[in-house]
Parts: C-alpha cells; structure tokens; sequence
C-alpha cells in the first residue's frame, strides 16, 4: 500500500464535462473540478463563494416575459431598461424612477409585446436606443432625463426599395437621356396627359372621364394616376390596363381607399412615386433608377447600364419596371437586428428579405435612400449561398460581423477603407450558425455568440495567421452547463482581483457563469442555482442584474436582483442598526439572518407584516437573505505514477491541507472546519477571516475515486486557493 502527496494548485480549469472524466491525460483535468457549484474562479486560480444577489424590485406574477437592456447615456449616468408586455421601467444605480414622463406611473408605455421579448435586437448611440424586431416597426427610445423618455417609431427618412412583385409596362410616349452614363436627366415627350373627376371606382378601378383624351387601349398604360381631390384623395398608383370603350383603368397596386365619382383625378408621364423605379431600354442598352422627381416630364436618374447614345427612345422601345414597394412595413415586416458602424445605422434582416442588409447614408441614420450610389449614399447587399443565411445579428467590430442561422460573414474592408456601394461585399468565414434570440457580447476583440443548436458558446475572432475569421468552442470542456441558452451577457473585469465573466441563462433556469482571463488562456466555468430560476440576464457597465423567477406562497413571482460582492445570500435585503426588517416579497420563506456579521438561527418570513426580528439589535449591519447550496468536488485523484494509472485502485485520504484566503465558513467530506477562534470576549461576534492552512485528518473509509468536496453550512466568506492531501493507495 503507497502512500501518496498530491497537491491541486489551482481550479482554473473550473467544472469539467463528465465525458472527459476519464482523460487523465489531458493537462486540464490536473486543475479541473467535477461540481463547481456556486462558486468564481479567481484570476489567480482559487474558487471563491459566489457573490449573493440583491433584491431590487418585485414584478408580482403579471408579467412572465422579461428584457433586460442596459443603457449608458454618460460617465455618470446609467440605467437598467426592463421590458414587459407593453411597458418599460427604468432603474438607475438599482432604483426604481417613478412619475415617467409625468404620468403617475413607473412605467413607459411601448409597442413591444410579451412575444416579442425574446428576439428583441438593440444597438445604442449617445441618448438614442434602437430596438428591432420582424414584428415591430422600430422603435427609438430617448433619455431625456431620469423620469423622462420618449419612445417612439423611428422617424426613418427614406424607405429602401423592392420589388416583390415586379411589373413591367411599355408606355406610349418617347424618353430621351441627357447622356450616356452616371447621374442624368430623363425627360419625356409626346405625351397624352388627362385630368377631370372619375365617373365611378372600385378596389383596383377607376373610370375616367366621359370625355377622356385617351381613345386607344394602350395609351395610358403604364402612365401614374393621382387622386388630387375627393375620395381617395392623395394616392398614387400605375395604370396597369386600360379599355377604351369603357373608360375604365385597372390600376396597380389596388386603391388603399376606393375612388368613386366625386374623384378628381390626373394621369402623367412621371410623379414623385416614380423614385427608385427604373426604365429599360429594349431595343438597345440601357437601364437606369429614378432618384429624384423633377416635373410631370422629367426625372433625375442613375445609369446602371449606360446607353447607347443619347437619342431619344420611342414608346414600344423601352419599358418602365415598377411593382417596388418600401423594403419594410407591416405587411412585408421589419429589420430584426441593427448596429451602428463606421457612420452608418445598419439593419440586418427582415421577415420577407431575411438574408439582406442595409446601410444608412454616411451620417444620415435614418436615411437609407441609395441615391446614385456615391461613396456616402445608403448601401444595400444580400447573402445568396448554396443554404438560407437568415440574420440573426449583425455586429460592428473591426469589420462589419453578420451572423445567420446558416454562417458567419463580414463585409470585407481591405486596407481599412470604408465601406461604399462599389466596395460593399459580404465574404463568408465560418459555417457554424449562430441561435436567434440570444444577444451576441464582444469580449476582449472576440464575438461572443451561441452556436444554432444551443449547445455550444463560440468565440468568433480574426486570425492574422491565416488572415482570415475563425471560430473557437469556448465550452469544448463544460458542454453540459451550456442547456439550451435564453440569454447571454458579459461582465468586463475592474480589477486584478476578477476576471471577465460570461452568465449564461439556460431553459431549465441554470445560469452557467465563465471565469474567462484570455492573457492566462483561463475558460472556468461553474454553476449558479437559486432557490428558484433565473430567465434573464444583463450588465450595466459592472453591474449584473437577473430577472429571477421564484414561487412564494405557491404563487410565482418575479423579481430584479443584483449580484453584489456585499451578499452572501440570494433575494437579500440589508441595512444598518435596526431591530427587524420587513421581508414582504419572500412571505413564507426560509431566510438566514446575518447581523453585525453574526449568524441566526433561520426564520420562516410571516404573513403581513412579513417582520424578520432580529434575536439582537443591529448595531452596524444586517443582512437578510435565503441561502444558496455551494459545492466544489475535485475529479478523481489520479497522480500519474510510474507504473500507471491507479483509476481503477481502492484509495483513502488521510489527511487534507486546504489554504484559504479571509474565509469564514467551510467543511471539507462533510467535517466542518474550525475557523472561530477561543478567547475572551469571542461569544456573539463575527467570525474572524482566516488566511492560511486549515488541516483536516482521520477522513475514514476507502474510495474508488478519492475525491473531495467543498460545502458551507452557513452563508459566510469563502476562497479556497488550492487542496494539498495525503492519500493511501492500494487494493
């Protein structure tokens, strides 16, 4: 029987994924925990009793669905924006501001609904927060103060262009080019106009005067008619048929409101809807986009296919393309997702163009008219591959990042030039597909984003070796704390003393929380649970807030927490000297009393009026919250002997040496450890911090695993920095 010394120096490899329990070989499982439950991974290679959370505010039962979006209008001024079903609520440094825009309320009214939540996109600018979703017209929410904000529509200037279902026409009147290429005029002659009052109407006719000029079946066709007056006044459609001997004109597309006959009307060459549409030269070369309205017989254009020459081109030898619609609306829905970059405001995706971006022009957001395709006009590109690419978000980094359901991609900007419509092209890089509805965090020049399937965290970041984007599995060794993610967020170490967290809200409630120190190559990940389930997550600069779901008195309830380094106990109230403290949004549960750092005996908050008294006074501190499970379990000790593995060998620990750090609490294979020290005065005191080495022996009875495990039995400072222990080994 050998006798053995091990001594795990650290955890930074945080909770392994119980399908690598047998590779010993790998140099991670040497610093791997099997359960990390409730814990941090310290930059440093210690775990750390995870920080408490802080109640802020009780939603009550009315609202299940939940958004939380930070907002940072400046240095001094952020806010926590929680979105329910039609309502916003506004939380600066953990509080609730009341009165919104002088309604009594505590709530701004919105447009969002509940089922909307879950796939809300945001991109921020100064005061100005833009949401977006295919089903929402965007919206734009304005800071003007702390209980004032304005939300409302996105006041977009121009609407980009398609035809979703083109329609083409030949007009029976002559157009001649002022030149060959490049921005030109196009002015139209020989044309047969009309104007009077209709003589009757229907959803998509109208019949025109008696004494219409127009005597021939195709003499109008393809002409614009606008009701000026009367019924219907102020639409303009396409003459899409005409039939002379009833005077009647079929338009395209039909009337929002029929005409009848009290309906002025007048038909012309050109009206101001003819913008964006284009004409086609037939008998020759030639195609050009009307971009700007001049007159009844003249409109700017710009040459895509430059023409022939600059005579004119008579009715029968050229067509006019319609049928283009605005890009977004209610019928045709909204862009899904939204960035700011280099100048511009990009939309990416929408219910009917899926697979499309667009760019603002330069410093204009809201503006998205393509212009002649100048370097500053607004830029258009679509994703066509051998699979759909449905746009799921699209993110300003070095380049413009877009990812879909089907890959990632960037528009590609060689030698940092901008991006204009001559240079805009969409290049793919990987093929992964990243989970709509979980928001994208850029960590240290990586994106950060959910694999399709939910299985998976990926890092997305451009390799100058290969001088292209690559992707890395950030969860490759804790796959099975990755279940299905609802929400993503990340917190950005302020010190030496933490590193970056990534919290990751899973379906079943979990949260899954990364230590990630990229310099060390440090991806830790451990477990969050709580009495109850957290839906949602969100960071305000530092700050980490949590929709949690927790049922009180057999009614669920959702709360506002706040991960707090000031906690050691979940849905926790705190204050100074006090004899008792209401506890009315946890009627009926069992908290922990911590006062003046002293322990009490747990109490079952009452009914009204929910009072917590303190067996004494406080002093200079209370804190009352529910405690929260802490596990921290080493995998299966295996010290790579000589003569090989000893998985398989009987094993008993003898004696554990565990150095810890300013720790009050903790019990090591279930033998609580001493930490109060003996002496005058020491009865109804803290628990004094001890940094050092606290031994444990006589651990009885032999293993196959010789593991082991970490817990508390009281809601109190713990940092385990590593575990030296003295094991026997044989058959």
């Amino acid at each position: 029987m050998a006798r053995i010394v091990q001594f795990q120096t650290n955890f930074s490899v945080g909770e392994l994924d119980p399908l690598l329990k047998a590779r010993t070989d790998l140099e991670q499982y040497q610093n791997a925990l099997e359960v990390a439950k409730n814990v941090l991974v310290q930059p440093q290679g210690g775990v750390r009793r995870r920080n408490g959370l802080k109640f802020i505010h009780d939603f009550g039962s009315s609202f299940t669905d939940f958004k939380l979006i930070p907002f940072e209008y400046s240095s001094s001024d952020s806010y926590m924006l929680v979105f329910v079903n039609l309502r916003m609520y506004v939380f600066k440094d953990g509080v609730l501001q009341t009165n919104i825009n002088g309604s009594g309320n505590d709530y701004a009214t919105t447009t969002i609904t509940a089922a909307m939540l879950d796939e809300i996109n945001y991109t921020q600018a100064v005061d100005t927060l833009i949401l977006v979703h295919e089903d929402l017209e965007p919206q734009r929410i304005v800071r003007n103060s702390d209980t004032s904000w304005t939300v409302e529509a996105l006041p977009i200037d121009f609407v980009p262009q398609y035809a979703y279902v083109i329609d083409f026409h030949s007009p029976q009147f002559t157009i001649t080019p002022s030149a060959i290429s490049g921005n030109v005029t196009i002015t139209a002659s020989s044309v047969t106009t009309d104007t009077g009052t209709a003589q009757a109407g229907s959803s998509d006719t109208i019949t025109l005067k008696a004494a219409t000029s127009y005597t021939s079946n195709d003499q109008p066709n393809g002409m614009f008619i606008e009701i000026t007056a009367g019924t219907g006044s102020g639409q303009t459609r396409h003459i899409e048929d005409y039939v002379a001997a009833t005077k009647v004109a079929t338009v395209y597309p039909a009337w929002t409101v029929a005409p009848d006959a009290t309906s002025q009307y007048e038909i012309k060459a050109f009206k101001p809807a003819a913008v964006n549409e284009y004409l086609n030269v037939l008998s020759g070369f030639g195609r050009a986009r009307y971009t700007e309205y001049v007159s009844d017989t003249e409109m700017k254009a710009y040459v895509e296919v430059p023409f022939f020459d600059t005579d004119p081109i008579a009715s029968g030898d050229w067509e006019s393309e319609h049928g283009w619609e605005d890009a977004w609306s209610a019928t045709r829905g909204w862009p899904r997702s939204a960035t700011f970059h280099e100048g511009r405001l990009y939309f990416g995706g929408s219910k009917s163009r899926p697979n499309t971006i667009w760019g603002s022009r330069v410093i204009d957001y809201f503006n998205f008219n393509p212009g002649s395709a100048l370097d500053d006009d607004a830029v258009e590109a679509t994703i066509n591959t051998n699979q759909l690419n449905v746009i799921t978000h699209i993110y300003s980094g070095p380049e413009l990042q877009i990812f879909t359901t089907g890959g990632e991609f960037v528009v590609s900007q060689s030698a940092n030039n901008p991006i204009t419509p001559s240079t805009l092209l969409v290049k793919p890089q990987t093929r992964l597909g990243s989970k709509p509805g979980v928001p994208i965090e850029d960590l240290n020049g990586a994106t950060i984003f959910i694999q399709r399937q939910g299985k998976s965290i990926i890092s997305f970041q451009f390799q100058d070796t290969v001088a292209a984007y690559n992707t890395t599995a950030l969860s490759v060794l804790s796959s099975h704390l990755v279940r299905q993610p609802v929400d993503l967020a990340v917190r950005r170490a302020t010190s030496t003393d933490e590193t970056d967290r990534l919290f990751l809200v899973n379906n079943d409630g979990t949260m899954a929380v990364y230590s990630i120190l990229a310099a060390q190559n440090v991806i830790a990940p451990s477990e969050f649970i709580t009495d109850g389930s957290f839906i949602a997550c969100a960071v305000e600069i530092d700050k980490a807030f949590v929709i949690v779901k927790r049922t009180i008195n057999g009614t669920v309830n959702y709360f506002l927490e706040l991960f707090s380094d000031d906690f050691t106990t979940d849905s926790a109230k705190s204050g100074g000297a006090a004899a008792s403290v209401t506890m009315d949004h946890l009627q009926g549960k069992e908290v922990q009393v911590i006062r003046d750092g002293v322990i009490e005996p747990a109490q079952t908050v009452p009914a009204t009026p929910y009072t917590i008294t303190f067996e004494t006074a406080s002093t200079s501190s209370y804190e009352v919250g529910i405690d929260f499970d802490v596990e921290i379990k080493t995998m299966p000790a295996e010290p790579r002997l000589a003569q090989g593995t000893i998985q398989g060998t009987k094993k008993r620990i003898l004696q554990i040496d565990a150095i810890v750090y300013e720790t009050q609490n903790m019990s090591i294979n279930g033998k609580e450890v001493a930490f109060r020290q003996f002496g005058v005065g020491v009865l109804d005191t803290a628990t004094q911090e001890f940094t050092g080495t606290k031994t444990v022996s006589g651990v009885l009875g032999f293993t196959n695993t010789g593991q082991i495990t970490v817990t508390q039995t009281a809601p109190q400072k713990m940092t385990l920095l590593g575990l030296e222990y003295r094991m026997s080994v044989g058959n």
